[in-house]
């Protein structure tokens, strides 16, 4: 037996991690079969995620150990010997594993073939492995030169053993993917810097998110106008898997419409919200492709015609809506059709054979078709109820202008301006509410077919500050919440103004007053969570409010402010 000491220090290392892979293993295997502590299950569960950014680090130094080294030509009896080795190798196994480079054809062709044909790994994974080992540890130039790593100021910190690596790779993955749309290095410098103090700030999520929308302005600046006119539009796709797939492409100003639609439908405190409407559109529009006879294209009304204080939808309302939603209905035939002449077949026919229908939706017994029941509305996927409410704005005037479907949905596009910034002409002053960035050309686009509501931060044009008057904020008091937090300001919350809860600061029931700088948007759940203790709210000096969270969370304790609904430029600048 050979002695340790005789081991190189490349062989012990590698005896080390050949000895943690089976001490993991029993440690699994012991932790899934005893009953744990929840403290101790909590630290299992921390230590598997640290050991996570451990191994995201070292799946790019070995990606770039096997390119520089050359692994891919190793023979075939040095590839056995290294599967024979397995996780519990002998001295003398690791000295044989130096390996000899065959003097005829490899097994494989270079380091990503090594990494899909023997690893396992598929081969997109593997290229974007080695292309993250040339952006964070060294390029490799079409000759096999070494060179400095593509993105140093990245690569630096990529070193820093205490640092998270994941944010790093995926942000100079996205960088990588733009360069070709870079004007110039220093854009390319620019990007990196940003990217570091994005992720520095940032929770991962959105400081990619963020990072994306830097690249994004960054090459829409450069684009002309004449590229993006040729890439705009509605693009069949054809009949894939039994539906009918487009492809849209919108400009931001465009977009933010389809956005504010997808936010209303998802939101409870408005009509949409009730799914009363919508289910009765959504059982009669999508039943009728199980009901015999009927073609899937005719048009199908859901509901009678709501009444006017139903129907209208205050756009401009800040107030939840508190009435209990109603019970689902049936579809019913609308009045309208009343008349025979303008009834559609299968209305006359189920008035005649059905006069007494039930009043919920029945599943379908057609023994022709085979799709089940729709279930309710609430219980669709996202998706599906964003596209329902998109089809209900657009057939709005199918039926003489009074389908129900025009009620149910109101988007509506509000866009946040810096003053500052668009008298100075920088490039990104207006955001929409939805988080997306305008050009100025973009903002006036919406300017000039938008009413425009002015929301005052201080000043004298609104009361701000109405002490202990009131408990609740009022509506004009709640848009300048809105329009300073954008929504609830819990790091990494991804709920809009427009489903947040008005907080303050200082408790009511302990004196405080409702003033717009006392004053904080949180969601529900954080709503409860804050008073529950979980986390607290902090003023700073001349700063809005702020989190301060626990430090299990937050060992630094630094306030924080969720920045999810706030442009790069915004973060940045902040």
């Amino acid at each position: 037996m050979v002695g340790m000491e005789e081991l190189t220090s490349t062989q012990s290392h590698l005896l080390a991690m050949a000895h943690a892979i089976t001490a993991l293993d029993a440690a699994g295997s012991q932790f899934t079969s005893d009953a744990l502590a929840p403290g101790h299950a909590a630290y299992f569960a921390w230590l598997t995620e640290r050991l996570t950014q451990t191994l995201s680090r070292l799946q790019i130094q070995a990606a770039d150990a096997l390119q520089r080294s050359g692994s891919h030509q190793l023979d075939t009896e040095s590839l056995d010997a290294l599967v024979e080795a397995g996780t519990d190798p002998s001295d003398e196994q690791l000295i044989a594993l130096h390996g000899h480079c065959t003097l005829g054809r490899a097994s494989y062709k270079d380091a990503a073939d090594l990494h899909s044909g023997w690893l396992g790994i598929p081969h997109g994974a593997a290229v974007a492995r080695l292309n993250a080992a040339g952006s964070l540890i060294a390029a490799v130039t079409e000759s096999g030169q070494r060179t400095e790593p593509n993105c140093p100021q990245l690569a630096d910190k990529f070193t820093d053993q205490s640092t998270d690596p994941r944010p790093l790779i995926s942000a100079a993955h996205a960088i990588r993917k733009a360069t070709p749309d870079l004007s110039t290095p220093q854009a390319r410098h620019e990007l990196e810097m940003q990217a570091l103090e994005l992720i520095k700030a940032e929770d991962s999520a959105s400081a990619s998110k963020h990072l994306n929308a830097l690249i994004t302005e960054h090459i829409q600046a450069q684009r002309p106008a004449a590229a993006l006119f040729a890439e705009a539009g509605l693009f069949p796709r054809g009949m894939q898997r039994g539906l009918m797939v487009y492809l849209l492409k919108v400009f931001p100003h465009e977009a933010e419409v389809i956005e504010s639609l997808r936010a209303k439908t998802n939101n409870p405190n408005t009509i949409a919200g009730n799914r009363v409407l919508l289910n009765e559109l959504t059982q009669a529009n999508y039943a009728a492709a199980n009901q015999p006879g009927v073609s899937p294209t005719e048009p199908i009304d859901s509901a009678e015609p709501a009444d006017s204080t139903q129907a209208a939808v205050d756009t401009e309302s800040d107030e939840p809506s508190n009435a209990a939603p109603e019970p689902p209905r049936a579809p019913r035939i609308p009045k309208e059709w009343d008349d025979a002449p303008t009834m559609p077949q299968w209305a006359r026919e189920a008035q005649a054979t059905e006069p007494d229908a039930p009043e919920t939706p029945q599943p379908c017994t057609d023994p022709v078709a085979e799709t089940p029941a729709l279930p309710p509305f609430e219980d669709l996927s996202p998706a599906l109820r964003h596209m329902t409410a998109l089809l209900a704005v657009l057939r709005a005037n199918r039926v003489g202008g009074k389908d129900p479907g025009a009620a149910l949905v109101a988007p509506q596009v509000i866009v946040h301006l810096n003053y500052e910034k668009m008298l100075a002409g920088a490039p990104s002053f207006a955001t929409t509410e939805n988080g997306l960035p305008l050009t100025a050309a973009a903002a006036r686009t919406l300017m000039c077919n938008a009413g425009i509501y002015p929301v005052v931060l201080n000043g004298k044009s609104q009361p701000l500050d109405i002490g202990r008057s009131k408990r609740l904020f009022p509506p004009h008091m709640k848009r300048a919440l809105a329009a300073r937090d954008r929504g609830c300001i819990y790091p990494g919350c991804h709920m809009p103004a427009s489903r947040c809860e008005a907080d303050h600061v200082d408790p009511w029931e302990e004196g405080g007053e409702t003033r717009v700088d006392r004053g904080a948007l949180l969601c529900p759940m954080h709503h409860h969570a804050r008073h529950a203790g979980l986390f607290s709210l902090i003023v700073a000096d001349g700063k809005p409010p702020a989190v301060l969270l626990p430090k299990f969370l937050d060992p630094d304790q630094q306030p924080r402010r969720n920045t999810h609904w706030f442009s790069a430029a915004e973060v940045l600048a902040a």
